[in-house]
């Protein structure tokens, strides 16, 4: 899998935490079934969604102003403005084999002079939205990202690569499609990485998980045969035992610090992971072997 790597200078313990799910508030299934639109043009979804938010905006980046974009308003009193754009539609199958489409509108914040405001601790942030088509040819909408949901990222833009997602779609639960996917930064020469599932329900809002540390390693400091030096990887596994949410199991391999780093080790181990319906997040309760 692609790592989302972003050299930086702060500290690690400010920078880029997995995102935490916070108690929202009831899925509105019905209110989602009236949503309807004809098609998933950029026009469509912004004035369905952000009908009166939307002004002119100068965007002075080349590779972004060539995505379909608009202000957000209204204008901070800092002068910044929030942009919101459009990636390509991804198109996906639910555990029932039937086609949806993921939407996902990326908000960044840009200056008065069209810039991106990048700052080492900047995320930006984004909305999600699934669609189904009907036999009447119009697009229903299924599920969307939470109002308040928030996503990793950094340098002002968010942690979400659609075209990584798409790739590594799959079952994550007995009625649950969603996306494994390494996220993470480099920090002084050290570099860390955490494991992230996107779920994609049809009866929750979407949103995106912390699930466990996925590697490290501190090369940009040390030298291989440093007594200081470690690097250690990790794959997962999602494990279909049939329950709502599938344990995912986290296997680590290499040479890695202990908690203190006080020490490193040689190691090789898995760790499991099971989704806590309350909490809504993803927890390990013991070492898998």
């Amino acid at each position: 899998m692609k790592k989302l790597l972003t050299s930086v200078v702060l500290s690690s313990s400010i920078l880029f935490a997995a995102p935490m799910s916070i108690a929202g508030p009831k899925f509105p299934a019905v209110e989602m079934g009236q949503v309807q639109l004809d098609n998933l043009s950029f026009k469509e979804i912004m004035r369905e969604f952000y009908a009166g938010q939307m002004i002119r905006v100068y965007l002075d980046d080349e590779e972004l102003s060539k995505m379909p974009h608009v202000g957000l308003g209204p204008v901070s009193d800092d002068d910044n403005t929030t942009v919101a754009l459009m990636h390509p539609v991804l198109e996906y199958k639910n555990n029932a084999k039937e086609t949806r489409y993921l939407v996902m509108i990326e908000k960044i914040k840009v200056g008065d002079e069209g810039t991106v405001i990048s700052c080492h601790a900047c995320t930006g942030t984004a909305d999600l939205f699934s669609f189904k088509k009907l036999n009447n040819g119009k697009y229903q909408l299924v599920s969307r990202s939470a109002k308040d949901a928030e996503f990793s990222g950094s340098w002002g833009r968010v942690g979400l690569d659609l075209d990584e997602i798409s790739e590594n779609i799959k079952p994550l639960g007995k009625n649950l499609v969603g996306s494994i996917f390494q996220n993470g930064y480099t920090s002084t020469g050290t570099t860390e990485l955490w494991w992230e599932a996107l779920h994609l329900p049809e009866n929750d809002f979407i949103n995106s998980y912390g699930v466990g540390d996925a590697g490290g390693d501190n090369a940009g400091s040390y030298e291989e045969d440093s007594p200081l030096y470690y690097s250690y990887e990790s794959t997962l596994e999602v494990v279909s035992n049939g329950a709502e949410y599938f344990p995912l199991k986290v296997t680590y391999k290499g040479e890695k610090p202990t908690e203190d780093y006080e020490q490193i080790r040689k190691v090789h181990y898995s760790k499991l992971f099971h989704f806590d319906v309350t909490k809504k997040e993803y927890k390990n309760f013991k070492k898998a072997n």
